[in-house]
Parts: structure tokens; C-alpha cells; sequence
């Protein structure tokens, strides 16, 4: 009975007229405020958020201990039952599915009013009966049924809460949906005036009079004041029950987002969504108005996870206004979601296709490396070849020259030599210091220095060969070579290397 105080009361069309303006600008909007505030979810809403999140996953669970209790109180429905039990099952029953199935909720009233016979039984199966056809819609049928209560007799005193709240709902409904401002206007007065009924028929201080209070106020508009009420309240008493908190909360947050306050308005609204979850209630508006709120701010995902849950509840409890209700936004969010959808393939498809021209990439510079790779061992296997050849070479020369030196004389060496290099003096002089003095003896053409030097220049570099074939002492060949580099301009211990690369 509580949940239609309050979660009846919201301007669908005013909602569907501010989101038919689209994501682009309210999103825009939102950004800015962000800039200028400098604020955002605080860490305690996030954890709520995610609290909210799994919730949505596991509310096939919750709602399986509704049914359970159902089921529980069908079993006692047998022929042993008394007309008084089977009239108050009829009433848990009734209770047990509202604002979780209205199907279910209109088969038990209707089961309570055809065996309605006292007259408090009457009274209070046609307000049953009364309520479940306010929350399909049938708004005349609702009021005639309620009149039909007050027929017989005086409405009793015990239902007079229960009769309040119902009008003060249906006239709520009745001025949401209103086409003119004429009419907004009279539903809107007529709600408050069974505002003020149910005032007075719940004591100052209980949960119902300061949270009709409260709603009072946030019709008129005094926020401030509004809020003082449910504050007070709640450092008073303690808020929590199937009804109370998600009610309590969802009317704080309904204030906070009156006020300008986004980040209240989207922790009490995560807090309203969690209660009425995990109590198995489908008939809300938390949820459904915690995504839009998520929607403004860009959280698209998110708000449309929501959107969706609230959607499939509300179609999962019969809940035709609702159904309506989400049904006005939740395109619009959905169109949202899809373009964001399809943003990430775009981008996913982008990245593929970057990866597939990186890999592409990769794969011919591995083919081109692999392809180097080849042809430099191929290289090295001609240098090494090159080097083998060389060594053959000097092998050879070093062989042919002994052979040379066997049977002629220096001065036959000489005149092959500098015929063959007749630069090779002028070249090796341009490597020693100007003051270095080589004396060449008259009928020489070479001195011993240059011979050491010219077996050097053919590639014969160890000083006992050397020394073999010049017929020379291994100390004068030492003595040479140590004297010539001695007189090198520069870079002493790469001298030969020189002379050999001459």
C-alpha cells in the first residue's frame, strides 16, 4: 500500500519532452557543470553504484524468496480452511504480490471480493480491487469501484488511511497524465488535499505523517523544508523495512534533484534502487530515474543495464503503467546505447585492421630480415671462402718467394719487386717522420729495412720466415721491424698493418 505514495507521483511527459532533445546537448550540458563544480560521483555513490550492479544480476535470486513466500501461503488454501482464514490468506496474498505481480495481485483480489460478506470485507475487497485497477490504468473503473465502497455504509475508520492514499495516488497519476495545465492544476490541488487527510490520520511523528509531510512540501516546493522533515525524522528513527527505506530514500533524492543536488540525487536514488531489488518489488521508478540521471551525465552503459532491468520488471509484473512509463524514456537510451555500441566496433574494427597492417608490417620486415639474414650468410660463406682463397695465396706466395729466393739473389728480389711496385719505397717513406734517414746501398735498390718491409707487403709476416728467406738472423729481422716502426709518423703499433695495406 505504501509504494504508491510516493512513486506514482513523476511528470512522464515532461521526461519524454526534455529527452526527445537527444544525448548531444544534455551531455554537453552536464560536461560543463562538471567544470565548473569540479565535482563528480564520490567514491561512497560509486561503491553504491556497484552494490546496485551486481543487484541487477542477482535479482532472479530475490525473487525467488517472494514466490517462495507465495507459495507458502497457497499451500494453506485447503477445503479445511474457515471463511475468516481463507479471506486473510487472500489478504497476505494480495500483499505479498503487490508491486511484484499485478496479474497474480488481480486474481486473489478478485478471489476476495466475490467471497466478500461482512461489511468491513466489502469495504476494504473494493479498495483491493480499486487498487489493482489504478495500477493498470483504468482510472474511471478505480473511482467507481471506491465510490461503491461508500455506498452501503460509512467508510470504517480502520481503512481510512488506506481509502486516503488511494485517491491521493490516483489523483497523482491522473495529474501526471493530464493533457491541459487546467487539468494538471485541479488533480494537483485535490492531491494535496488527501495530502492533508493522511496527515491527519496518522499521528505527528510516525513514518507515514513525516513522510506525507515531506511529500507535501516538495509539491510546494519548499525543498529546504521538506528536507528538514525527513532529516529529522531519520536521526530520530531508524529507516528500513520492505517499504520504508526505498520510499524514504527515493523521496530524499526526488528533493536533492529539485534542489540542483545531482550527486544526493544519485546516492539516495542507487540506495531506492538496491531496497526495492532485493525486495522483489517491480513497480518502481528509483531505478528507471537513477538512469536517467546516469544517461545525462554520459554513463551509458550503465543506464541503459538499468533501463533495461527496470523494463523487463515492469513487464514481469504486469505493470502496465510502468511499462508505459519506461517506455517513453528507454528508446531513447537505447538509441544512446547503440551508438555507443556501435562506436566500439567501429573503434574494434579500426584497431583489427590496425593490428592486421601492423602484422602485415611485421610479417615482410621478418620476410625482409629472414631474406638478409640469408644473404648475408651467404656472404660470410664467400668471405670465408675469400679468406680461405687468401690464405691459399700467401700459403702459395710465401712458398713461390722462398723458392724465388733459393735461386737467385737479393739483388734479383729487388729488381722483381720494384718492378712489380715501383712506388712502394716512395709509399712506405710517406709513413716515417721526415728525419728518418734509410740509406740504400750504390748497387742495392732496396736495403734490408725495405726487403722486411716488402715480405711484409706480400703477406708475410712471421719474422722466422722472414728471416729464411732473406737469410737473415732472427734478431736482425727483430731489430728491423722494431727500428721501422720506431720511425713511423703516427700509430706505431698499427705500422705493418699499413705497410700491408699499401
Amino acid at each position: 500500500m505504501l509504494r504508491f505514495f510516493i512513486t506514482t507521483e513523476m511528470n512522464t511527459p515532461n521526461l519524454l519532452y526534455k529527452y526527445k532533445k537527444g544525448p548531444v546537448i544534455t551531455s554537453v550540458l552536464f560536461a560543463l557543470m562538471l567544470l565548473l563544480s569540479g565535482c563528480r560521483s564520490n567514491d561512497k555513490t560509486e561503491t553504491l553504484l556497484c552494490e546496485l550492479d551486481q543487484c541487477v544480476e542477482d535479482r532472479a535470486d530475490y525473487c525467488l524468496v517472494r514466490e517462495h513466500h507465495a507459495d507458502s501461503l497457497c499451500a494453506l488454501l485447503n477445503d479445511s480452511v474457515s471463511y475468516y482464514e481463507r479471506f486473510e490468506i487472500y489478504g497476505r496474498l494480495i500483499e505479498v504480490y503487490r508491486s511484484y505481480n499485478l496479474d497474480s495481485q488481480l486474481y486473489y483480489a478478485e478471489k476476495r471480493l466475490d467471497m466478500a460478506q461482512t461489511p468491513f470485507g466489502k469495504q476494504v475487497s473494493l479498495l483491493n480491487y480499486s487498487e489493482v485497477l489504478m495500477r493498470s490504468g483504468m482510472y474511471h473503473e478505480t473511482l467507481v469501484y471506491m465510490d461503491s465502497a461508500l455506498q452501503q455504509q460509512p467508510l470504517d475508520p480502520v481503512l481510512e488511511p488506506y481509502y486516503s492514499h488511494l485517491r491521493r495516488t490516483l489523483f497523482g497519476l491522473m495529474k501526471n497524465f493530464a493533457v491541459t495545465n487546467r487539468e494538471r492544476q485541479t488533480y494537483h490541488e485535490i492531491t494535496q488535499q488527501y495530502r492533508e487527510e493522511m496527515m491527519a490520520v496518522h499521528p505527528a511523528g510516525s513514518f507515514l505523517h513525516e513522510l506525507v509531510r515531506a511529500d507535501y512540501l516538495y509539491e510546494e516546493q519548499l525543498y529546504d523544508s521538506a528536507l528538514q522533515v525527513l532529516e529529522t525524522y531519520e536521526q530520530a528513527n531508524r529507516v528500513e523495512g520492505q517499504y520504508e527505506e526505498p520510499v524514504f530514500a527515493f523521496t530524499r533524492a526526488q528533493i536533492y534533484r529539485a534542489m540542483g543536488n545531482r550527486d544526493q540525487a544519485r546516492h539516495y536514488l542507487a540506495i531506492s534502487a538496491i531496497a526495492d531489488l532485493r525486495n522483489s518489488i517491480h513497480e518502481y521508478i528509483a531505478l528507471r530515474e537513477l538512469a536517467v540521471l546516469l544517461y545525462e551525465e554520459g554513463d551509458v552503459s550503465r543506464a541503459y543495464n538499468y533501463m533495461v532491468c527496470a523494463a523487463q520488471d515492469a513487464m514481469a509484473g504486469s505493470e502496465r503503467v510502468r511499462s508505459f512509463e519506461t517506455g517513453t524514456v528507454y528508446p531513447v537510451v537505447q538509441e544512446a546505447y547503440m551508438q555507443q555500441v556501435r562506436r566500439r566496433q567501429y573503434w574494434m574494427m579500426a584497431m583489427i585492421a590496425s593490428v592486421l597492417v601492423l602484422l602485415g608490417l611485421l610479417t615482410s620486415f621478418l620476410l625482409y630480415i629472414n631474406r638478409k639474414r640469408r644473404q648475408l650468410a651467404h656472404l660470410n660463406e664467400r668471405l670465408a671462402q675469400s679468406n680461405e682463397d687468401l690464405r691459399r695465396s700467401n700459403h702459395i706466395k710465401s712458398v713461390y718467394v722462398r723458392r724465388f729466393m733459393k735461386i737467385t739473389t737479393i739483388e734479383d728480389f729487388d729488381d722483381a719487386f720494384l718492378e712489380l711496385f715501383p712506388d712502394f719505397v716512395a709509399q712506405v717513406k710517406a709513413l716515417l717522420v721526415p728525419e728518418a734517414e734509410l740509406r740504400i746501398k750504390p748497387k742495392e735498390r732496396l736495403n734490408t729495412d725495405f726487403r722486411v718491409l716488402a715480405l711484409i707487403y706480400l703477406g708475410i709476416t712471421d719474422s722466422k720466415q722472414i728471416a729464411e728467406i732473406l737469410r737473415y738472423s732472427l734478431p736482425t729481422i727483430y731489430n728491423s721491424r722494431t727500428h721501422m716502426r720506431n720511425l713511423a709518423k703516427e700509430d706505431r703499433e698499427h705500422f705493418e698493418e699499413k705497410v700491408a695495406a699499401l
